[in-house]
């Protein structure tokens, strides 16, 4: 009897990690077909001033905002959740005076930064605006996934994934304007968005001011910064990199196939948006070893369906992108293989939080973005550019490497079955690298694929028997 009264609330977090991921196809699918319309429409040097801009957005979010609607989001509003409400209000409270804080440090040092970023003023307004807008929705988001409040997070995903290329569209076409479309339909689609979620959120509690609150999101977020902000540089270092010494026109190709080889996104960032909550409840009750077996479906889950994707990933960077892009291939597989490494890293980080030793949690990512930017700064001026992507792929390793080691000391025990993960981590590069060798041959590739297919129906079944469970 009490197993039955208890299924019902065992199967939300499996609801939730069917809808995010399905959102999340949706919302990357949208993005997908995005490509081949922008790729089209603008040259390689325009196409690359939107990565470009997303770049330096990335690295200003983590110094603006103190990341507090990452990670320790999740432990805050399990710790208040009595003044869930209170919270959330409080948390908008400092984001708002943390973005506005940064827009004066901005004016004040105007010329510098423009001339750092390699973007003008106008560009850099645009930023000011969707930072704040951008982590108003995160917050909206964590505190909707921490109550697995998952259809509403769905919406919210395929809008924004609708609305911003739609708006891009409309300003190439009704103006003169071209590689800067992209990033004033990004600012102020969110924007739009953000302003509905800040009302609603005042109407519910407008004590945007709490000083307990305010000192334990500081305290917590501020040791971590180290951690935000060389997760950030591990992939951003890169295209920053290339864009210097390789110019706009190279960083556009590259943005390409980050996005083939980030379409892995769709299962990990679906599976991440409902495993970091359970995770953190999971710790609570001491159950590791459940963890522990999760993470491993779900890792070879996310490993087959990567190979399925490198598999076709030929045909797909031809239907997606002009001739002028195509040889940017051999990137692709070792970003869609970082994808991996990254997803056992993003979710341990959440484990690690729980123990709310931040200055530990943070020593990976420092190593990991230190290893990112020898091998960048040292190889990558003497070398043909798409190389970055195989630093990106040993760094989030590293990170992933490190972040188990950092756990385990903090558990006593490890987080991962440590010989199955690595084994199925190596058996799917060496794949990779098969497929990688036939990349002209469709029909050896669809041969090579066959033996995917039934591994990851099968995989997938294990996968939702386990959440289910």
């Amino acid at each position: 009897m009490q197993n039955s009264k208890r299924l019902p609330a065992l199967r939300v977090p499996a609801r939730a990690s069917l809808w995010y991921v399905a959102s999340s196809a949706i919302a990357r699918l949208i993005g997908a077909l995005g490509t081949p319309v922008f790729t089209r429409l603008l040259t390689p040097e325009e196409y690359g001033l939107y990565p470009l801009y997303n770049t330096w957005l990335g690295i200003f979010t983590v110094i603006a905002t103190f990341e507090i609607t990452g990670a320790v989001i999740y432990r805050g509003l399990q710790r208040y959740r009595d003044e869930g409400e209170d919270f959330t209000s409080a948390t908008l409270g400092l984001i708002l005076t943390l973005s506005l804080s940064f827009s004066l440090l901005y004016l004040l040092f105007r010329g510098a930064i423009n001339s750092m970023t390699g973007l003008d003023t106008a560009s850099c307004a645009l930023m000011l605006l969707q930072i704040p807008a951008t982590a108003i929705i995160s917050l909206y988001t964590a505190k909707a996934r921490f109550e697995y409040k998952y259809k509403s997070v769905a919406l919210l995903n395929v809008l924004t994934a609708v609305a911003i290329p739609l708006c891009a569209v409309g300003i190439i076409y009704a103006t003169n304007i071209r590689g800067e479309a992209r990033i004033i339909a990004s600012s102020l689609t969110l924007t739009v968005i953000a302003l509905p979620i800040l009302l609603k959120t005042l109407s519910d509690s407008p004590r945007l001011f709490c000083t307990p609150m305010w000192r334990y999101l500081i305290l917590h977020s501020l040791p971590l910064l180290p951690h935000y902000f060389a997760m950030t540089m591990i992939l951003k270092v890169g295209e920053i990199s290339v864009s210097r010494l390789y110019g706009a026109s190279a960083l556009g190709k590259y943005s390409v196939a980050l996005s083939l080889g980030m379409a892995m996104t769709v299962v990990s960032g679906g599976i991440l948006s409902s495993l970091s909550p359970w995770i953190m409840r999971r710790m609570k009750d001491g159950d590791i070893p459940r963890v522990r077996d999760l993470l491993f479906i779900l890792t070879k889950l996310i490993s087959i369906t990567c190979l399925g994707i490198l598999a076709l990933v030929p045909e797909a960077l031809a239907l997606f992108s002009s001739a002028a892009y195509h040889s940017i291939l051999p990137a692709v597989y070792p970003v869609a293989l970082s994808v991996i490494p990254t997803f056992l890293a993003s979710a341990l980080m959440s484990g690690s939080i729980y123990f709310e030793k931040s200055w530990l949690s943070a020593l990976p990512a420092i190593i990991s973005a230190a290893v990112s930017t020898v091998l960048t700064l040292t190889l990558l001026p003497i070398a043909d550019y798409r190389l970055v992507s195989l630093f990106t792929l040993i760094s989030y390793t590293t990170l992933a490497t490190l972040n188990v080691l950092v756990f385990t000391k903090m558990a006593h025990q490890p987080p991962i079955h440590v010989t199955g993960t690595l084994t199925v981590f190596l058996l799917t590069c060496a794949y990779a690298s098969l497929l990688f060798a036939f990349n002209s041959s469709l029909a050896s590739r669809i041969i090579l694929a066959v033996p995917i297919i039934p591994a990851l129906f099968k995989t997938g079944i294990s996968a939702l028997k386990e959440i289910r469970e």
